[in-house]
């Protein structure tokens, strides 16, 4: 397996790629990450619950552990 990783900063909806002379007449994969999508937004805030609804609700216990998995439909 060869792989060839090229970084470049799309400007436009296509994404034109050289591939070496060895690609030819083979099947390849090819993958499209985006880089900056796991840095956090610091422009995009937190989301709350509405402030009427804080003191009306409380925690009774662990929801997850007090029902059977087989309930929550993991197998």
């Amino acid at each position: 397996m060869q792989i060839q990783r090229i970084l470049q900063t799309v400007d436009t909806q296509n994404v034109v790629i050289q591939v070496p002379a060895s690609f030819v007449n083979c099947q390849v994969e090819i993958l499209v990450i985006t880089l900056d999508e796991s840095v956090p937004n610091p422009l995009q805030r937190r989301r709350v619950p509405p402030q009427r609804l804080a003191g009306r609700v409380k925690e009774k216990g662990d929801v997850i552990t007090s029902v059977p998995a087989e309930d929550w439909g993991i197998h």
